[in-house]
């Protein structure tokens, strides 16, 4: 009856290991226990051909194809991690190091001899054990140590995998099995045309060199899970700031890991790079170099989140994708059906999309924060007033500027005509811009001329939040502080999808100074940085100047758009005058708008500010009107600030 169930298949793994385990001990006894060794093999490999159940040691034997002697030199290293009593007659006759491959080799030799053509391989870093066995050295001061007296062992994955038949979890991958029954709720189906070409790539026998280049958020995990589901792929997405220093022995183990996946699992290898790396290139550069040498023949992905990334690693991609920054209209349908359901959903929400500039990530933030305020409101996620709200929130603090929360209307804005077609062209321009890199506008004139509004208006029009950076803040005194500072800035608009305006930026981009020390030297350079990271920011941006011609021209050619706010003239005013003060109290039919246009050159601003202490001074004298000689006393106030000239009001 034993004879018979020796006979059957193997009933689990741990089953299977302890007879490999009192296997190496009975050879260890010596040549008398050799032919009992050979029948009890013999009778091993039967039950293994007839075991039902997954052997985590068969799958890889199976994976890496290994040999007779290669696989059962890796069941000895993993038996010798099991039981430390496997090494006791090695320590006991060569002191305390643990076996190496020379006494592996040494002890199976009589039943699996090994030639010299397998030692070569081994040593000159070809054969199949140098992915499974990490082979570490034991003497210290960096002496240099034969590879097969080297201590025996296996990689943590390999042992961990012949152990549980899995890998072990690290905080710098994510797996993703491709025998998913069913594909998951959150991957819509988006970017078709770069899906089907991903399709058609991975299908392709042989290695890949992908690089798929898009901002956080617009899809791209979601695209390469779609097809490795499509196509019943494993995908592993490997984040490459995660992992560790590549002079750190933990770089090799976390490679040696990744070529595990790529063998026992046939895994499309992702490296993603994220969008805060701009500074650490170099050091990133050098991991994606190492991990493409090391990862020979597997099929890559290299994820990349903007241009200069993706100018950076160009040369390591056979083919390149990009995905569309932003969804279009039915696209954003597409994610309101799936999201909010019928029950919720109305016609209007589409509008209020419109002009909202988003990818799937952004928009999904958004709808969360919908459902979740009106959850706590207790009321539907369809109300307007929820909407409307939850747009605006969300928006992280910054020490190096502020949000501004004034908006204005296209209406609410009067300017000369010249500049009026020419913002509305622009903001035309922008609500369809599918450029490459961002688009970046120059708003010049005198102060009070109407370019933060403007900046206002259009921010309102894109639906996009806008933030005034606080330069004062952004420049260091100390080297590198300000580069900092730059990068912060960009990466916070790109979680955000901000529109920055850099107000009096002529003191960014004035003509270059002549090098007369470190100081001048560094202040170019920190101009010199910022200019490049606008040209890489792929939103909006405005710089606003008081003092256009001290721009140098170098910055102004490589602005997209500039736009001059001038000085009202005699019919702008009339019509600034009129709308200032009527906006909260009534004015006096006596009062001539003409006169008061032509009684004092003033700039937009200057002119709300004396049309609001005209109204102050109306509240103050009880009437409730606004009259002549409330505006005379106010204009008489605003035009001392300078010294302005008064005629005839």
């Amino acid at each position: 009856m034993e004879e018979e169930f020796a006979q059957g298949g193997f009933l689990s793994p741990e089953e299977h290991m302890q007879e490999y385990l009192e296997l190496f001990l009975l050879l260890q006894q010596g040549e008398e226990a050799f032919a009992a060794f050979a029948r009890r093999c013999g009778r091993l490999e039967e039950r293994e051909q007839k075991t039902d159940i997954f052997l985590p040691a068969l799958y890889l034997r199976e994976c890496f194809q290994l040999n007779r002697l290669e696989y059962w030199t890796v069941m000895f290293a993993f038996c010798l991690e099991l039981e430390e009593g496997l090494g006791l007659n090695y320590r006991k006759k060569y002191g305390s190091r643990s076996p190496g491959l020379s006494y592996v080799l040494q002890l199976l030799s009589p039943v699996f001899p090994a030639d010299f053509a397998f030692v070569a391989r081994f040593c000159g870093g070809k054969g199949a054990l140098r992915d499974i066995l990490e082979l570490l050295p034991e003497r210290a001061g960096g002496e240099q140590e034969s590879l097969l007296l080297r201590p025996l062992r296996l990689y943590p994955a390999a042992f961990f995998f012949l152990l549980t038949g899995e890998l072990p979890e690290q905080s710098w991958y994510q797996l993703f099995p491709g025998e998913e029954e069913e594909e998951p709720e959150e991957l819509l189906p988006l970017h078709e045309r770069e899906y089907k070409r991903l399709c058609a790539y991975l299908e392709e026998e042989g290695p890949l060199r992908l690089l798929l280049r898009g901002r956080e958020g617009c899809g791209c995990r979601t695209l390469l899970r779609r097809a490795c589901l499509e196509l019943c792929e494993s995908v592993v997405f490997v984040k490459t700031e995660g992992l560790p220093g590549i002079q750190e022995s933990a770089f090799l183990q976390a490679v040696q890991s990744l070529r595990l996946m790529v063998r026992l699992f046939g895994v499309i290898v992702v490296l993603e790079l994220g969008e805060g790396l701009s500074a650490a290139l170099s050091e990133e550069d050098a991991k994606i170099r190492e991990l493409f040498s090391r990862l020979g023949n597997s099929r890559l992905c290299l994820l990349v989140r903007t241009g200069e990334q993706a100018g950076r690693f160009a040369g390591y991609a056979d083919v390149t994708l990009a995905l569309q920054e932003e969804l279009t209209g039915a696209e954003k349908r597409l994610a309101l059906d799936a999201r909010l359901g019928q029950e919720q959903r109305r016609p209007w929400q589409e509008t209020c999309l419109d002009n909202c500039a988003l990818n799937m990530g952004e928009l999904k933030k958004r709808l969360n924060r919908i459902l979740l305020l009106a959850k706590a409101e207790g009321l539907s996620a369809a109300d307007p007033q929820v909407w409307e709200t939850s747009m605006r929130a969300g928006q992280e603090p910054s020490a190096l500027g502020r949000l501004i929360q004034e908006r204005y209307q296209a209406e609410d804005l009067i300017l000369p005509e010249e500049c009026r077609r020419q913002l509305d062209t622009v903001i035309r321009l922008a609500k369809v811009w599918r450029g490459e890199k961002g688009l970046q506008l120059m708003f010049h004139g005198s102060s009070g001329t109407g370019k933060t509004m403007a900046a206002s208006v259009l921010a309102g029009q894109l639906q996009l939040p806008l933030f005034k950076v606080d330069l004062a803040q952004v420049f260091d005194k100390y080297i590198g502080e300000t580069e900092k500072h730059v990068d912060e800035i960009f990466r916070m608009a790109r979680r955000n999808h901000y529109l920055l305006f850099f107000d009096e930026a002529d003191a960014l981009f004035a003509k270059r100074t002549a090098v007369r020390d470190s100081h001048d030297r560094y202040a170019n350079v920190s101009a010199a940085y910022l200019l490049q990271r606008m040209e890489e920011y792929d939103g909006i941006l405005i710089l606003a100047t008081n003092l256009r011609d001290h721009f140098d021209d170098a910055f102004v050619r490589r602005i997209r758009f500039v736009i001059k706010f001038r000085s009202p003239d005699r019919k702008v005013r009339e019509r600034l005058w009129r709308k200032a003060l009527e906006r909260e109290l009534p004015v006096d039919r006596s009062v001539d708008y003409g006169a008061l246009a032509d009684a004092a050159e003033l700039s937009p601003a200057r002119i709300c500010a004396a049309a609001r202490v005209a109204g102050l001074l109306a509240v103050c004298g009880g009437n409730g009107a606004v009259t002549g000689d409330h505006i005379r006393e106010a204009l008489e106030l605003e035009a001392g600030k300078d010294e302005t000239v008064v005629r005839g009001f």
